[in-house]
């Protein structure tokens, strides 16, 4: 099974996951993964989901510094990646069909 093909069927089975995650469960370099997401990103076959987390370094972490090692919190965006199935891919690219005009 080719790359691109083992990328898609990862998606599909599970809602969402990272490019990460997929690069783990395929056992491939994450630049590799990240360049089929794109393929099929441009295909309008995957979306990318924005996820929020908090960098910490763990569960003593306050608002705004970490109590363990006084370092600031961070917010940062973690993107994840779900499929599309395909009446979502019909529904966003509907073509409309006009017959030629006679004069």
């Amino acid at each position: 099974m080719s790359t691109l093909f083992a990328v898609r069927d990862s998606l599909r089975d599970h809602a969402l996951l990272t490019s990460s995650q997929i690069a783990v469960i395929l056992n491939l370099p994450k630049s590799t993964v990240e360049d089929m997401l794109l393929y099929w990103q441009s295909r309008g076959r995957v979306e990318a989901v924005s996820l929020s987390s908090a960098k910490s370094c763990g569960s003593s972490c306050q608002s705004g510094s970490c109590s363990s090692c006084a370092s600031p919190a961070q917010n940062t965006a973690l993107q994840a990646w779900r499929w599309r199935d395909q009446s979502e891919v019909s529904a966003g690219s509907v073509m409309t069909f006009h017959p030629p005009q006679h004069p």
